[in-house]
């Protein structure tokens, strides 16, 4: 996707009004016909269904910031769940048929940490996770794979990796930062491994092989052993950017001998489905966690909930207009004319002068020789 900056003071509401513009018909209409998205349901029915989801996202997300963790998740989930029904409609020209939320939670009482909150997926055809999912480009039928804790979705989100690493000391996240280095070879990337684990976690990275050549090991200036990744010539970045700006690798989860790699914007879908259901239908487990949470797990959900506030809308913006939609405060400068050349820049450039007078001397030689 093509980067589209947008200078703000306030890049949340910004963001907001951003989105606020698919609640107008003419908008509506006008982005349908330039990309030439042919409408299977009458006008009215398509924009009175856009405009009222993202009208009504818009109140769920404002109520969730002035209400306690007693509720918020639930909000942002029917918030959420309302901005990615406008998204496929606009997408698509149709509105998808969906019957149910696509998942459900088993809460065990006995049960102390709220991240073992089982979850399980059916209804691929019309259930709600799964139209959404296929819209934003996974096609993995979850159905087919038992075993899913909320866990494994709080772990691949990138903005609450060392939170997450904190809280559940037995787990481990299943983002790897990487380091961006300068070398005389050019540019590589780097990440701390344990070597007992580099094989086996490398191995559930998806387009890793392709992207990158045989890992190797390297020392610190504090004798920390590191890994250095190198690039394949033309290969595609495989890495991921947090909120942050941080890069990473996004380890995926094997389920059934087959390695599942969730986009972010689903694993945080995923999780607000089941912190909404637990204070929902489950008042008897939210409520003590909520008011009586020792552990430091709240911190950790408090902090994925205000992530997902922010990044979700953003991400369904982005989609809508197939470009990075990026909020910043720096004001606007005049272009920097300068052109910075890099060092293979200046051989090339110095070869092609030598080259270049080098003929001019061979031509003053001919000339003085046909004189004589």
């Amino acid at each position: 996707m093509d980067n589209i900056k947008i200078f703000t003071e306030e890049p949340e509401q910004e963001l907001w009004r951003s989105l606020l513009q698919y609640s107008y018909r003419t908008n509506i209409l006008r982005y349908f016909d330039e990309r030439h998205i042919a409408r299977t349901e009458s006008d009215d029915i398509l924009v009175n269904s856009i405009a009222g989801a993202i009208l009504q996202a818009d109140e769920y997300y404002k109520a969730s910031k002035n209400v306690s963790l007693q509720v918020e998740p639930l909000l942002l989930y029917y918030g959420t769940t309302n901005l990615l029904f406008a998204m496929s409609i606009l997408l698509t020209g149709s509105i998808p048929e969906i019957k149910k939320h696509g998942m459900h939670i088993s809460a065990d009482s006995g049960e102390s940490s709220i991240a073992n909150t089982e979850v399980t997926f059916d209804h691929y055809s019309d259930g709600g996770v799964h139209c959404y999912a296929k819209n934003l480009g996974f096609t993995d039928n979850l159905c087919n794979y038992d075993s899913w804790i909320l866990r494994d979705f709080l772990d691949s989100i990138a903005e609450i990796k060392d939170d997450f690493e904190r809280c559940y000391s037995d787990a481990k996240s299943h983002i790897l930062k990487l380091d961006f280095i300068n070398t005389p070879d050019g540019m590589v990337e780097k990440i701390y491994l344990e070597d007992d684990v580099v094989d086996s976690i490398l191995g559930k990275i998806e387009g890793f092989e392709k992207a990158y050549l045989k890992p190797q090991r390297a020392l610190n200036q504090n004798n920390d052993t590191y890994i250095v990744l190198r690039r394949k010539m033309n290969s595609k970045a495989i890495h991921q950017v947090s909120y942050s700006g941080q890069p990473y690798l996004q380890v995926g989860h094997v389920k059934e001998r087959k390695t599942l790699t969730i986009p972010k914007e689903m694993n945080m879908y995923i999780s607000l489905f089941v912190l909404g259901s637990l204070c929902r239908y489950h008042p008897e487990k939210w409520n003590p966690f909520v008011t009586q949470d020792s552990t430091g797990e709240k911190l950790l959900i408090e902090k994925m909930l205000y992530y997902s506030r922010r990044m979700l809308p953003n991400i369904v913006l982005n989609n809508i207009l197939n470009k990075q939609v990026i909020f910043v405060s720096d004001k606007y400068m005049p272009e920097d004319r300068i052109h910075l050349v890099g060092q293979h820049e200046v051989q090339e450039i110095v070869t092609r002068e030598v080259k270049s007078q080098m003929k001019k001397e061979q031509a003053k030689i001919i000339m003085q020789v046909n004189r004589s």
